[in-house]
């Protein structure tokens, strides 16, 4: 994944697709966490699941009570190396530039968009995509985002995008006391 992808990436915020609604609906509410607080490197516990798309760009988890979605690690690891502002050469203003740019990428570098497991009403696997159904009108952010121009909820493998669904439906029972 290029710089230029990783950006657009991050101006996307990382959606979490096809859904429907109402336009009377209340909006399901959304978290964006900053490096500091992700959940991108927080330990699985039972019944957590993180799967990384094929091309290892984007991750997708059930952590706790929430679904989040990112930057995978990989990705992430890449990118910082490519926007390290000690490697840029001079002092002029193109230098002064570049770093303000690579800085501004670096800060929102690890920023992930998390949703609480009780605003799904549905997920699964529809045989090409991560189809998600909201318990009220999804945000804006939760779009049909893509990456390299591909479907970011379709570029998961089928395996792991049906252990996905088949684990917050699971969390979903266990939240409701049904077994």
């Amino acid at each position: 994944m290029h710089t230029r992808a990783a950006v657009l990436l991050l101006g996307a915020l990382l959606g979490l697709a096809a859904c429907r609604h109402g336009d009377d609906e209340a909006k399901v509410p959304v978290n964006l966490s900053r490096p500091s607080t992700a959940l991108a490197d927080v330990p699985l516990a039972a019944g957590d699941i993180r799967i990384t798309s094929a091309d290892t760009a984007v991750d997708l988890a059930l952590i706790g009570d929430s679904i989040s979605g990112g930057l995978s690690a990989f990705a992430l690891a890449k990118l910082r190396r490519e926007t390290d502002t000690s490697a840029v050469k001079g002092s002029g203003l193109g230098a002064s530039i570049e770093k303000m740019v690579k800085g501004t990428v670096q800060s929102a570098l690890g920023t992930r968009i998390s949703v609480p497991v009780s605003s799904v009403k549905d997920v699964r696997y529809d045989g090409q995509r991560l189809v998600f159904e909201w318990n009220g009108k999804p945000p804006e952010h939760f779009g049909d985002a893509k990456v390299n121009n591909k479907d970011v909820m379709a570029s998961f493998s089928s395996e792991d995008a049906q252990r996905f669904a088949i684990a917050v439906r699971a969390r979903q029972r266990a939240r409701n006391g049904q077994m």
